[in-house]
């Protein structure tokens, strides 16, 4: 038997059809967004209070939701199962330890794990995690040392009540030196005011011609002196020119050193090659003069023995001279020539 469908009942078949795929969908995308669809490993924790967990509160990781907080059991102690997704099961190791953690302001409390070396051997399915006692106001207080930063503030304040009403005092050193600025300015006041009327040497300076003439002759001078500098410039290819000239010169001159010092190297050359026979010589002179004492000695003997016999003959010969025989036989003494050349007349 054959089943014939109207228009309308296929749109209404293909419309539900829709729907259902939409809800699939839906609830697929929710349930992946709420780890429905994987797998978990449970653990367990105890605490001394309950601080206010409830079933369902979240389980996080470095601020990553990794589980649920499954039951909770009160016994001696406070009991809780945690389910912790299967993913999430390396980062569970001996030393991991459980806390309770609050919001800052909005939302519950939650567990947080506080993971353990990365060395440390996992914990099994169904382990229990050490737990760490949730942080009540007054550990928190003592951690920040609220009192003592309290007691610094009041004291700070303290001390700008203090400090503002030294500021306020009139005799106090802000007003004192408002004062002193006042005075000061006062007296600047008038000091320019009397620059302006031309009293006091500045005045006299900056108000009369005399210091403008001095300025404008001094500008003169300056003017001449340019001109003096311009006349020297234009002479200074001149000087230039004669500057190279004397370089000319020079350079011969030292081209004539240059043959001076190369002559005088080859008679220094010559010397040290005649060293030698020079050295020779000196000897043979030094050994000579060691006879010139003897023989000075001597001539000196023989001038003297030649001058006594000398002086002995002209003895013999006055005596003779003296001699009234031989006196008229002898010849006439010859008359000397003047020698002084006039310098005596």
């Amino acid at each position: 038997m054959e089943l014939n469908y109207n228009r309308k009942e296929k749109i209404v078949g293909v419309f539900v059809i829709f729907i259902t795929l939409l809800l699939l969908s839906t609830i697929i995308i929710i349930g992946r967004g709420k780890h429905w669809f994987e797998n978990y490993n449970t653990y367990y924790t105890t605490f001394n209070e309950s601080y206010n967990l409830k079933v369902g509160a979240n389980v996080k990781l470095f601020k990553t939701d990794i589980g649920k907080v499954k039951a909770i059991t009160v016994e001696n102690k406070v009991r809780i199962k945690l389910v912790i997704l299967e993913k999430y099961k390396s980062r569970i190791r001996t030393n991991t330890l459980a806390t309770v953690q609050s919001p800052t302001l909005i939302g519950s409390e939650y567990i947080s794990i506080i993971p353990g070396p990365a060395d440390a051997p996992l914990l099994p399915d169904g382990s229990d995690i050490p737990s760490r006692a949730k942080k009540s106001i007054a550990d928190i207080l003592a951690e920040f040392e609220v009192e003592k930063t309290v007691r610094k503030l009041v004291q700070a304040i303290q001390d700008i009540a203090e400090f503002t009403g030294t500021l306020k005092d009139p005799n106090g050193p802000l007003l004192s030196a408002l004062e002193n600025i006042n005075k000061t300015t006062q007296h600047i006041e008038i000091i320019t005011k009397g620059i302006e009327d031309g009293d006091g040497t500045l005045g006299n300076l900056l108000t009369s011609n005399q210091l403008l003439d001095v300025i404008l002759l001094r500008l003169k001078s300056v003017g001449k002196i340019l001109a003096y500098l311009s006349e020297a410039s234009s002479k200074t290819p001149g000087t230039v020119d004669q500057a190279q000239t004397s370089l000319a010169g020079v350079e011969d001159v030292t081209m004539g050193l240059t043959e001076s010092v190369a002559i005088l190297k080859d008679i220094l050359i010559e010397i040290e090659t005649n060293m030698p026979t020079i050295k020779a010589i000196l000897e043979n002179v030094e050994e000579g003069s060691q006879d010139v004492p003897d023989i000075t000695t001597s001539t000196t003997h023989f001038i003297q023995e030649a001058r006594d016999g000398v002086e002995n003959v002209d003895k013999v010969f006055q005596s003779l001279q003296k001699n009234f025989i031989i006196r008229p036989n002898l010849p006439p003494e010859p008359v000397g020539e003047n020698t002084d050349a006039g310098l005596r007349r």
